[in-house]
């Protein structure tokens, strides 16, 4: 086991409740530094303060507990049990476990049904699979549990990239889930992510309030249809739905299908491509929900750059006192990033810019203050005179 002191004065945001250490946080490092290996972690003082997994990574430990307690199965258990108590109200898919949110750095669980898809996002996580995967087993009792540790990352550590079933049944190709009454195909084994944005759940329902009957509707980033359903279930005439994935496109038109959507356009585009060529009737709503392009703190000017071009190209497209909306899933694209680009955009034409709403990740994707980067996910609601 590891000893980790810290330097001066850096065990008060852990004791807060902040999870992460940075490497320039350390004093001094006793034992071998293996990836993944817990360590004790003390202040200046030689104060306990918590355990955690090591990394050779920025973030050089990851603080799974503020207590002197064993990492086994029964803090697992507790940790998964208290993570569920908290979801109690959301229906039978949504995520399960949400990694330091839930006091389980690097661990995503997403519930579809009777399955548990996962993902281990460190070494240290990955070394408790068997744990984990028991204490899911006995509170849940899913009829199967799939691993996509096939995720995309920039760490050093030697993650595993397992895909496959972990536990129970092979899920099927496709399972259903509903939200908001709406139906979707999920394919958990080769989907983006583990299959599903749940986190964007809040921020659909809220995009339904914007829709007034007969509006013309883009969704410029649609994956498996999400806001477009919603437009076309309140009242659209027409929408338009654009994604560059093939398969998500594809799905989406599988989605319509299923519950009987006949007034969308799916269109395997870009976005920026689609709106510089469009010469049809102007937009009631526009909604743009791009992946992640922003990575980095230092990259927040180029994010401001990014968002204000893909704002830009609605500039003529919107009709007055049309509704925008700008998400953003990247921590460092945050609010004022998103004002920012938009005001520069609009305010040149001398647009009146109106925010009418700002919408969060859903509920079971916590939001916790004393982790800054848990509030990933914003959506700002604008309406443009």
């Amino acid at each position: 086991m590891l000893i980790i002191k810290l330097n001066p004065g850096k065990e008060k945001k852990i004791k807060n409740g902040y999870p992460w250490i940075f490497s320039d946080e350390i004093k001094s490092i006793d034992g071998e530094k293996k990836v993944g290996e817990i360590c004790n972690i003390f202040s200046n003082d030689y104060e306990f303060i918590g355990k955690g997994f090591y990394s050779n990574t920025n973030i050089a430990v990851r603080v799974i507990t503020l207590k002197d307690e064993e990492i086994n199965y029964e803090l697992f258990k507790k940790k998964i049990e208290k993570a569920i108590k908290k979801r109690v109200d959301f229906n039978d898919s949504y995520r399960l476990i949400h990694g330091e949110a839930d006091g389980l750095p690097g661990l995503i669980a997403d519930k579809y049904n009777d399955f548990i898809v996962i993902q281990f996002r460190n070494v240290g996580m990955e070394n408790y699979k068997k744990e984990i995967l028991e204490s899911i087993i006995e509170l849940l009792k899913p009829s199967g549990i799939y691993e996509r540790s096939d995720f995309e990352t920039s760490t050093k550590e030697p993650i595993k990239r397992n895909i496959g079933v972990l536990y129970g049944i092979e899920p099927p190709e496709k399972l259903i889930i509903k939200e908001h009454e709406i139906k979707y195909y999920v394919d958990i084994k080769k989907g983006q992510k583990t299959g599903f944005f749940f986190d964007q759940r809040d921020s659909r329902l809220f995009f339904r309030s914007l829709i007034k009957k007969d509006s013309l509707v883009l969704d410029g980033y649609t994956f498996t249809g999400g806001f477009a359903f919603n437009a076309a279930l309140t009242g659209a005439k027409k929408v338009i739905a654009l994604d560059k994935d093939k398969e998500s496109i594809e799905m989406a038109r599988k989605n319509a299908e299923l519950n009987n959507i006949k007034n969308i356009d799916f269109i395997e585009t870009r976005y920026e491509n689609y709106i510089k060529n469009y010469t049809g009737e102007k937009f009631d709503v526009i909604v743009l929900d791009p992946p992640s392009l922003i990575k980095k703190k230092q990259e927040r000017r180029k994010g401001v750059e990014i968002f204000k071009s893909i704002t830009e190209l609605s500039i003529d497209h919107l009709k007055t006192g049309g509704i925008l909306g700008i998400c953003s899933c990247a921590f460092q694209a945050d609010i004022s990033l998103l004002i920012e680009s938009t005001r520069r955009a609009y305010f040149a034409l001398g647009k009146d810019i109106q925010v009418v709403g700002l919408t969060f990740q859903s509920l079971d994707h916590p939001w916790i203050i004393q982790i800054p980067e848990s509030n990933y996910l914003k959506c700002l609601w604008f309406k443009i005179y």
